[in-house]
């Protein structure tokens, strides 16, 4: 007897464990004409299991949703449903009519000029029965776990630049004003009457904000492959404008131009019809080298003529100090100064200060002139500038 009930004991709870994992189907009523049938308890992990679900006992196929949503107009909704829950992968893509959730984007990767204005487009779908009764866009990578994100529009970043537009199973965000700051990727989400029934995927759009820039290359023959230039690719084959000096250049119509090299100094800059960005303009550089070249030269110049200028002026003192604090004698340097068959350049001053008529009228004669104890301050120069010619009397009269 005791063997027999310790047989029957694990037998009771497996029967136990059975009944409580045994799954079930609630029906709910949502909305106004929706019957939600959820099976329970849900499979665990969620992504690693699924659904069998049946109706009036005949298998009507699989779904990795716990719930199912029927139109309550319809006679199914009075039929009987059952449910098996499955911890494993299913052997096929479980996918059963009307009861799909999704939001596919037109394109998942946008590209826009800066200043201009894009659409990011989409289409959605839900089990059929629900009324979306909310949708909004927002930032994916601002998104938190448990968090309900945050609608674009509330931003402060976009306040006034952005609109939705939504009908039956597509929808759409404008975004006006582009600004490189509104370069993210960005996810629709939508709101049904069911309080559960809300949705936004795994998908997104990338938008991406690009302005213009012209890049300069070589071709044979001389001439300039100019190249209208973005960070990424524009939609629909645009139309390019290029400008010559602001004014439009009717020959370039694409993305590049050839040009020649001029003398001339130009500038070009390029746009995308429709859009009143433009690149900033490059110059013909051969014209910007030969101006800087010329600048540079002028500077040589310039420089070249400073340093003469001032070497001459220490020479000068030089030539100054040393003379200043003794009388001139026949073979010192003040002599061969006075020597017109040895003067230099740096005495052609001398006419400038002194005359001819100074020197005869001077009370105490030409030597006078020339004794340190008894010059002037007008004679300063005497020893850095040219001799008037009545001075090369000025040796036979010494003695």
């Amino acid at each position: 007897m005791f063997s027999q009930s310790s047989v029957n004991i694990p037998a009771a709870l497996i029967l136990i464990l059975l009944a409580v994992l045994q799954a079930k189907v609630d029906r709910e009523t949502v909305g106004q004409k929706v019957v939600k049938l959820t099976c329970s308890p849900p499979c665990w992990p969620s992504g690693n299991c699924y659904y069998d679900w049946n109706r009036n006992g005949q298998y009507v196929g699989c779904f990795y949703s716990a719930s199912l949503w029927l139109d309550s107009t319809r006679p199914s909704d009075h039929d009987s449903y059952t449910c098996e829950v499955k911890n494993s992968l299913p052997q096929q893509n479980c996918e059963l009519p009307n009861q799909h959730w999704g939001v596919t984007y037109t394109s998942e990767r946008v590209c826009a000029l800066k200043g201009s204005s894009v659409d990011l487009s989409c289409t959605y779908k839900h089990p059929e029965g629900l009324t979306v009764n909310r949708s909004f866009w927002f930032i994916e990578s601002l998104r938190q776990p448990g968090v309900e994100p945050e609608d674009v529009k509330e931003s402060d970043q976009y306040k006034g630049r952005v609109q939705y537009s939504r009908t039956l199973n597509s929808c759409r965000m404008t975004i006006t004003d582009l600004r490189e700051s509104d370069a993210h990727t960005y996810s629709f989400r939508f709101y049904t009457d069911d309080p559960g029934g809300r949705y936004s995927g795994r998908g997104a759009v990338t938008l991406s904000v690009t302005d213009l820039k012209v890049t300069v290359s070589d071709t044979d023959g001389g001439v300039k492959k100019l190249t209208c230039s973005s960070t990424c690719t524009l939609p629909n084959n645009p139309t390019y404008i290029w400008y010559r000096n602001g004014q439009p250049v009717s020959e370039c119509e694409s993305a590049s131009c050839h040009v020649a090299v001029v003398s001339e100094v130009v500038n070009y800059s390029c746009a995308v019809k429709g859009s009143d960005l433009h690149s900033p303009p490059v110059y013909n550089r051969t014209s910007v080298y030969a101006a800087s070249g010329g600048a540079v030269v002028l500077l040589l110049i310039f420089t070249a003529v400073f340093l003469w200028m001032r070497r001459r002026a220490a020479v000068t003192s030089s030539k100054t100090e040393k003379n200043s604090g003794e009388a001139p004698r026949t073979g010192d340097d003040t002599y061969s100064a006075l020597n017109p068959n040895t003067m230099s350049s740096d005495y052609d001053t001398l006419t400038n200060y002194y005359s001819y008529k100074h020197f005869r009228d001077s009370p105490s004669g030409t030597y006078s002139a020339l004794n340190p104890n008894t010059m002037s301050s007008d004679y300063e120069t005497l020893t850095v500038g040219r001799p008037h010619p009545a001075m090369r009397r000025a040796p036979e009269n010494e003695n």
